[in-house]
């Protein structure tokens, strides 16, 4: 299928350092390397780069997603943003001329959740004004969070990373219990501009290696019935997929579904980002 787009990748100078393929290969790894010639291989013409510095092995990350996307075409960053510590307007003008489109928060806990709502209204406004993309990563209760945002400022691009990280399962939960498992990302369906990244699916499932993933279908199946198909997106969480996944597996595993169109997969592969991007 021509014409993907993933909506969420990690590029981290000398390699991703968490419990990954990348780290078991015991060197520094060139991950943009890597993930140009999959780019080619699947016809991949963008990637959202979700930025992260809040950890010590990775505190340069920003500086190193600049020089990416002078490199790569298919380069699409958002830097991290650390809620208590927001950039200020300048900041952001300066981060837009190195060629961020985006800003990434990881929000758990009740600490950075009133961080969160204590960000200015100053950057909001700004992130809106400029169409840039904010990705979350959260789970469970701490999405609520966001209701206040975006009761203020209704055409803020949210992506939700993970499908929201619902509970792993063994099995198949019974399509009551998906919803109730993930309702607060589904009450996020009432704001039009959110949407929903299909990524992280071994995150899901039990064993994390259980390809594709038949567990995790009935969450995929609420978000549609919320969301439709037009606001979900693929993302191949690349590089910490490849430790249970190949590349091509984490988008494969749509064609599966039965309940998703070649239509449908053509949105969530690509289409979706892509108009979102502007590309």
């Amino acid at each position: 299928m021509p014409n993907r787009a993933d909506a969420h990748i990690h590029l981290f100078e000398g390699g991703y350092q968490g419990n990954s393929f990348m780290k078991r290969l015991a060197m520094p790894i060139d991950e943009a390397v890597c993930y140009d010639s999959l780019a080619a291989d699947h016809g991949v013409e963008a990637a959202l780069i979700v930025g992260y510095s809040g950890a010590s092995w990775c505190v340069d990350n920003h500086e190193y997603l600049v020089q990416m996307a002078a490199q790569y075409d298919w380069v699409r960053p958002a830097t991290y943003v650390d809620p208590t510590d927001p950039p200020s307007t300048s900041d952001l003008e300066g981060f837009k001329t190195q060629g961020f489109i985006g800003v990434t928060f990881y929000i758990s806990g009740p600490e950075l959740v009133a961080a969160l709502q204590a960000i200015p209204d100053e950057f909001w406004a700004w992130i809106v004004d400029n169409s840039w993309l904010v990705s979350v990563n959260s789970q469970g209760e701490d999405w609520n969070a966001w209701h206040e945002v975006l009761n203020r400022y209704r055409d803020l691009r949210v992506l939700i990373s993970h499908l929201g990280l619902p509970p792993k399962m063994a099995d198949a939960p019974s399509a009551d219990a998906a919803r109730e498992s993930m309702a607060t990302v589904l009450a996020l369906a009432a704001h039009p501009e959110v949407r929903v990244k299909l990524s992280g699916f071994y995150a899901l499932t039990d064993p994390q290696h259980d390809y594709p993933h038949r567990a995790a279908w009935p969450y995929v199946e609420a978000l549609i019935a919320s969301y439709g198909t037009d606001r979900l997106l693929w993302a191949s969480d690349f590089s910490p997929c490849l430790d249970d996944l190949s590349f091509p597996q984490t988008f494969g595993m749509f064609a599966h579904m039965p309940f998703l169109s070649d239509g449908d997969r053509a949105k969530i592969e690509g289409g979706n980002l892509l108009a979102l991007l502007g590309d």
